[in-house]
């Protein structure tokens, strides 16, 4: 086995930000950066306000960060849990306002579990799990992700129950898409694609989601998507205004909600446990 030069492993805590604070503030700011349109764009998918994405991220980085084991894990809101989130609203769900609170709930339940595992060494249970079952699992969290997104990304949405009814009004409300989303849409897609191939190295000093996002903030404010109006475009009238963009409250004490352990004699709330466990 080759020995290991420790003079080139990076150093970790006080001393480490003292040496590298340069290199993690520019790491900080493109992972805050590509983090924040992906974690709205999880917790969308998820069924659940797009400011619970944000504050995931925050908790994710600023308190979860010191438990974790490795130095390079990035913390903050999973794309693996989008089934598992939605699955735990369906079975909570009671018509009432508490449904996100009693998920909640599940999930405080789920991370006492999770600690006991870790006390109890039993992680080596998820041996237990064919590598197969986690694929097909994963392969269907895309399918979901593309079936919501795709309606985003044209301006359209479903009210489809499921997954296959998402994916089919996605053909049937072709005809009703925004042209301008979808235009937007589809520049953020080809920079994405090809982005590594473009000569000038001023792109390269970010990645490719940050011009993504910065694109589709530049386009926002210059067509003007803060008002309600319709754009007479090549003969047609498009509407765009607020009601295309993410809605995010104006006090964010008014985005926090607290769990509520109110089902937890019920069969549905113990399965809700066990999903997000698993």
């Amino acid at each position: 086995m080759p020995k290991i030069d420790q003079q080139k492993i990076p150093l970790t805590g006080l001393e480490g930000l003292k040496k590298h604070w340069r290199n993690d503030l520019t790491a900080a700011i493109s992972v805050a950066l590509v983090a924040l349109p992906l974690a709205l764009g999880i917790a969308i998918a998820s069924g659940v306000p797009p400011i619970s994405g944000i504050l995931s991220c925050v908790i994710g980085g600023i308190v979860t960060t010191f438990f974790r084991s490795s130095p390079l894990t990035i913390n903050g809101p999973a794309a693996g849990l989008i089934t598992v989130v939605l699955g735990a609203i369906a079975v909570l769900n009671d018509g009432t306002a508490q449904t996100l609170n009693y998920v909640l709930a599940a999930i405080v339940v789920s991370g006492g579990f999770q600690v006991l595992f870790g006390f109890f060494k039993l992680g080596r249970l998820a041996e237990m799990f064919p590598s197969a079952v986690i694929h097909g699992m994963l392969a269907g969290i895309g399918v979901l992700i593309f079936a919501k997104q795709a309606h985003v990304a044209i301006g359209t949405s479903s009210d489809a129950d499921n997954t296959f009814g998402t994916l089919l009004d996605l053909l049937l409300k072709i005809p009703e898409a925004n042209p301008i989303i979808a235009l937007i849409s589809i520049l953020g897609l080809l920079l994405m694609l090809y982005h590594s191939r473009i000569s000038y190295k001023f792109f390269h000093w970010l990645p490719a989601p940050i011009w993504v996002l910065v694109l589709a903030i530049l386009f926002s404010y210059l067509i003007g998507f803060n008002n309600e109006r319709q754009i007479d475009l090549l003969g047609m009238s498009i509407p765009v205004g607020p009601q295309y963009l993410i809605s995010i409250p104006d006090n964010l004490l008014d985005a926090i909600l607290f769990p509520n352990f109110s089902k937890i004699g019920t069969l549905n709330f113990w399965i809700a446990v066990l999903s997000i466990t698993l």
